[in-house]
């Protein structure tokens, strides 16, 4: 049998011994947060990827050079994403019954997020 195959049987299986416990709304919730960790999970690979590639020429640039306002904010802006995606990867995958501390792990995200994109403008 193709694993594929048998892979989208487990699921289907799963899937429909889990819509028999848990309403509809709880099922649509979990796959849009395994929904969001995949895509977190595959930017935070491919951009570890770019940057690891470019890592080399992109230091010498910056050590060589002098500092100055824009190259401040062209570290924040280059770097401040890997700070982003850590946070949302880690409320993705860590288990937290405590709504403060994910309240403030959100208001975290959000404060980089706009931090970021103020930076970029």
């Amino acid at each position: 049998m193709h694993f594929s195959y048998v892979l989208r049987s487990v699921c289907f299986l799963s899937l429909k011994s889990m819509e028999s416990q848990y309403s509809a709304d709880a099922v649509a919730a979990a796959m849009s947060v395994q929904f969001s960790s995949y895509i977190y999970t595959s930017i935070a690979t491919f951009w570890t990827y770019g940057y690891v590639c470019s890592l080399h020429e992109e230091w010498t640039f910056l050590l060589l050079s002098r500092w100055t306002k824009v190259k401040c904010l062209y570290v924040l802006t280059r770097y401040l994403p890997f700070l982003l995606l850590i946070s949302h990867l880690y409320m993705n995958f860590t288990p937290d019954e405590n709504p403060d501390k994910c309240l403030m792990l959100d208001n975290v995200c959000s404060s980089l997020s706009l931090l970021s994109i103020i930076c970029s403008e």
